[in-house]
């Protein structure tokens, strides 16, 4: 007799490690997780267009939705946590 966490895994569909595309990846993680990781805000001043106003050599964290997509920049890594815990996500540190 299966217990409820064996059935849970009984349940789930596995997918061959040859085919799970980057695409594939970032659906798992969508719904539940973003990345931080930091960076020198000369890497962003230029697509935010004059909204930022700080030095190039400063550095920030650049948050990132499971597909890559930026979400917010923000001054710590502190802060990209917190903020990621407050809107429902678990934030992930990427070097």
């Amino acid at each position: 007799m299966l217990n409820e966490a064996d059935e849970n895994i009984a349940q789930t569909t596995l997918i061959p490690t040859g085919e799970i595309t980057p695409d594939v990846l970032a659906e798992i993680g969508m719904q539940t997780h973003v990345y931080a990781r930091p960076i020198q805000a000369r890497e962003i001043l230029d697509d935010l267009q004059g909204q930022l106003d700080v030095s190039p050599e400063t550095w920030l964290y650049s948050v990132h939705a499971a597909n890559g997509v930026r979400v917010a920049i923000v001054d710590s890594r502190e802060a990209a946590f917190q903020g990621a815990a407050a809107y429902g996500y678990q934030a992930l540190s990427v070097h």
